[in-house]
């Protein structure tokens, strides 16, 4: 019950080391769970999930028992019946889930939905989303991405999520953004506003213009002498690892022509020949210098 991962092999160890430790943590958890809530995990059990995932559910709704919450909402979860959904890389898809809520897939995004009476959950995979929710007070809307919690407070906002970090970008309304866990503190954030979760921890970034957030949507985009940071932050959200442009007096250069936001890479390889830069690709990044 303490803040400590649960170590299953340790549990198994005490479990086996006295004939007693047995029986006094079933009659734990009967009374703690319930025989209904037994029965929920039990029939989860059969459906094909493992004894690590089974023991780690029991775990986490002891938890939620613990401080005081309801643990049905986590169970009935944990039953759900998933809707599977991707993108192939290179390419947008637009899906519309059961409570009209709308989402725009990139990136190669894979996401799988599972929905409730009490809650709505939208676990990305990795690439990059735009949702558009559809309001209900009684059923909060989530994605689960990496280590990042977002929660929707009535909002439309892309989440991108890449091996070393997940960004959100706000369109319109609120979102809550924070670290999956128990003693993480989250932020609110509006419409305008970003901010990145990676190893340095949870931190806001420049402002956006709602407008520009997930052009990627539209797949082309036609740019009049845009400065190269600008075109280089549209393509951020649907490469697969983040760009650093390096060198500051390029981030100025002028950009015109149709580009396709769904092919960051190759549009980046064009662009390099045309302003005389490198491309280089490291283990976490792309990046961007005059040599």
């Amino acid at each position: 019950m303490d803040n400590d991962p649960f170590d299953e092999d340790a549990f198994n160890i005490w479990l086996s080391s006295d004939p007693r430790c047995r029986s006094v943590f079933d009659a734990m958890w009967r009374r703690t769970m319930g025989s209904q809530m037994d029965a929920a995990l039990g029939s989860y059990e059969r459906r094909g999930a493992s004894r690590r995932t089974w023991l780690a559910s029991g775990m986490a709704v002891l938890l939620v028992v613990a401080c005081g919450y309801t643990a049905m909402p986590l169970v009935e979860l944990h039953l759900a019946s998933p809707q599977d959904y991707a993108v192939a890389d290179g390419t947008v898809r637009k899906v519309i889930l059961a409570d009209g809520t709308q989402l725009a897939l990139g990136g190669g995004a894979e996401v799988r939905v599972r929905y409730t009476r009490h809650e709505r959950v939208v676990e990305l995979a990795h690439g990059t989303i735009f949702a558009t929710v559809a309001h209900d007070e009684e059923r909060p809307f989530r994605v689960e991405a990496g280590n990042a919690r977002i929660v929707d407070l009535g909002t439309s906002f892309e989440v991108s999520s890449k091996p070393a970090s997940v960004r959100v970008m706000v369109a319109s309304g609120i979102v809550e953004f924070g670290n999956d866990g128990w003693l993480s503190k989250p932020i609110n954030m509006t419409a305008s506003q970003a901010a990145i979760l990676d190893r340095r921890g949870l931190n806001r970034i420049a402002d956006v213009d709602p407008n520009d957030v997930a052009r990627w949507r539209g797949e082309w985009v036609e740019y009049k002498g845009a400065p190269l940071q600008q075109v280089i932050a549209d393509l951020q959200s649907l490469s697969p690892v983040p760009i650093e442009l390096k060198d500051e007096s390029l981030m100025t250069r002028p950009v015109s022509g149709r580009m396709r936001l769904t092919d960051p890479v190759g549009q980046l390889q064009n662009l390099s020949i045309i302003h005389a830069f490198q491309v280089r690709r490291t283990d976490d990044a792309l990046v961007i210098s005059k040599d």
